[in-house]
């Protein structure tokens, strides 16, 4: 029976998964990251084949149903669709926006990184996504060559537009604060999560941050 979530705000931690082939590993550590209060969820998988990231993302969904916490899936609008998911976040090279409203309907949340580019960001608003991601705010691991995006251009879109924004990309106990005194309240969280020895702790820690 489908657990009923309530549209969230786009605020807070929000947590990506790294990319995992052991399932059980992955399965353990979103269960420690929905324990810990993340306020999202994102399944992201760039390697792994269709098949088991939609084995990976079905077994995810019961976890986060069971915590009440929204998951979004990542690039796949096929997935998100099956799974009946809370949204979908699209990339540059993924899916329309038009085609993912088209596909999952009016009531889901579609989500699209804009990276360090503002024009993209009023293309997205134009057409009606949920919320628009901002980064890389710092260097990361995840994606090294990622462009970076300025405090500067953070405060003013914040300032300017009217729609939830995700900062993303290095984001640390260290540097937090910085994204939260230039406006910013969601916050993806990769590395900073998921290599913690206890996630748990780290996102309650997180949490304490940004309050």
């Amino acid at each position: 029976m489908k657990t009923a979530i309530i549209q969230p705000v786009i605020k807070g931690i929000y947590a990506i998964t790294p990319d995992q082939i052991n399932s059980e590993l992955l399965l353990k550590q979103v269960k420690a990251c929905c324990e810990g209060g993340v306020n999202v969820l994102q399944y992201r998988s760039k390697t792994l084949s269709w098949k088991k990231r939609f084995e990976q993302a079905k077994e995810i969904k019961q976890i986060t149903d069971d915590h009440k916490i929204p998951l979004i899936i990542n690039d796949d609008i096929d997935i998100c669709e099956h799974l009946d998911a809370f949204g979908v976040h699209l990339g540059k090279d993924d899916e329309s926006i038009q085609n993912a409203r088209s596909t999952l309907g009016p009531d889901k949340c579609i989500g699209l990184s804009c990276y360090n580019d503002l024009q993209r960001v009023e293309m997205a608003i134009k057409n009606d996504v949920d919320y628009v991601a901002l980064g890389a705010c710092f260097a990361t691991k995840t994606k090294p060559n990622a462009p970076i995006v300025s405090m500067q251009i953070l405060k003013m879109a914040v300032k300017k537009y009217d729609v939830p924004m995700l900062a993303i990309g290095g984001i640390t106990m260290d540097n937090i604060n910085l994204l939260k005194d230039n406006g910013m309240y969601c916050f993806a969280l990769i590395n900073s999560i998921f290599s913690s020895v206890d996630i748990t702790s780290t996102v309650k820690q997180f949490k304490l941050k940004i309050r």
